[in-house]
C-alpha cells in the first residue's frame, strides 16, 4: 500500500522562523538559544547580515576550487542513503557530468558531505556565519553541491546541525526523535544504524506499518536561509534544483536520553579506537 507524499501526516503549525539580523541585534547567544529550545529553527535573511554569502554558486565554486580533485558519491537511484562507490574527479568535471543531457548510464552523482577543512581550506574564510556560533563547540563543516532530484534518505545525526542553503532550493521532511520507535531504523548491529529504509515520499506501509503514526514538518529552504536541526531529529532532504549548501556541526553530548543514542552503543563500542562523535558521510 502506498500513499501520495501530498498526504503526509504533518505536525500542526510550522517550524519557527527568525531573521538573522534580529538575532544578532538582540545580542543573543545563538548556539545556546538553539540548544536550549531543542526544536528546529529556520533563520532567514542571512544575506542582510553577510552579503558576501550571496556569491556562493556553482560559478563561485569553479573559480575557487574548480581544478581540485574531489570525491563524489554515486548511486543507481536518486536516493543517497549510505556510501555509494565514491569516485574521483575534478569539481569542474563533476559539474560537466552533473549537467550533461546524457549522463553515464546507471549512475547518479552527488558531491555531498565533503569536509571543507580537509578538501577546500580555501573556502573556510568565506563561510562567515560560523563566527556567530560558540567557537569551543564548532565541529566539521561540509559542502553539498548537486543537481535537482538528489535525495538524502531519512536519518538522524548525533550532532547539532546549522544547515546553510546558499544556492537553489531544498525540501526538508523532519520528525522528532520520539518517532524512532515507529520508523523501523536499521539494526543497531548494522553499519548504518542511524538510517531507515522508510521513504516518506514513497511510503510502503505494508513493509513499515508503524510509520503511519509518524508526523513530519514539510519545509522548503530558499537560498539565504539557515536551518537549525537538533541532534537526533529525523530528516530527509530533497534538492529541488541545482544546490550549493554548507552545514556546520556543533558538538553535543552523545549521552542523551534518546532511543537513537541507545541504538548507537554497539557502533560506538565497535569503533572505540577510532571514536568520533560527528556523523559519518553517506
Amino acid at each position: 500500500m502506498t500513499k501520495d507524499s501530498s498526504q503526509l501526516n504533518l505536525y500542526p503549525g510550522q517550524i519557527p522562523q527568525r531573521k538573522l539580523k534580529d538575532l544578532v541585534d538582540s545580542g543573543v547567544d545563538l548556539g545556546a538559544l538553539c540548544s536550549q529550545s531543542k526544536r528546529p529553527l529556520l533563520i532567514t535573511d542571512i544575506y542582510e547580515v553577510f552579503p558576501s554569502l550571496a556569491q556562493w554558486s556553482p560559478e563561485f565554486l569553479h573559480e575557487k576550487v574548480g581544478d581540485k580533485t574531489v570525491e563524489v558519491n554515486t548511486s543507481e537511484t536518486d536516493v543517497f542513503q549510505e556510501y555509494h562507490r565514491p569516485i574521483q574527479m575534478s569539481l569542474k568535471e563533476y559539474s560537466h557530468e552533473m549537467n550533461s543531457d546524457h549522463p553515464k548510464a546507471g549512475r547518479r552523482l552527488y558531491l555531498g558531505a565533503l569536509g571543507i577543512n580537509q578538501s577546500f581550506p580555501e573556502l573556510k574564510s568565506e563561510i562567515l556565519f560560523d563566527s556567530l556560533l560558540p567557537q569551543e563547540r564548532l565541529g566539521l563543516k561540509y559542502l553539498w553541491y548537486g543537481r535537482g532530484g538528489n535525495t538524502t534518505g531519512l536519518h538522524y545525526d548525533t550532532s547539532e546541525n546549522f544547515f546553510m542553503q546558499l544556492y537553489g532550493q531544498k525540501r526538508w521532511l523532519i520528525s522528532e526523535p520520539s518517532s524512532f520507535l515507529n520508523l523501523h531504523p536499521r539494526s543497531a548491529l548494522s553499519n548504518y544504524p542511524k538510517i531507515t529504509d522508510f521513504n516518506p515520499l514513497k511510503p510502503d506501509f505494508d513493509k513499515f506499518p508503524k510509520a503511519q503514526k509518524v508526523k513530519f514538518y514539510d519545509l522548503t529552504m530558499d537560498a539565504g536561509t539557515i536551518l537549525y536541526v537538533p541532534a537526533y531529529w529525523w530528516h530527509q532532504v530533497i534538492s529541488y534544483s541545482t544546490i550549493v549548501s554548507v552545514n556546520i556541526w556543533c558538538k553535543t553530548s552523545i549521552f542523551k536520553a534518546e532511543w537513537g543514542a541507545l541504538q548507537l552503543i554497539p557502533l560506538y563500542l565497535r569503533n572505540l579506537m577510532g571514536f568520533n562523535i560527528f556523523p559519518k558521510r553517506f
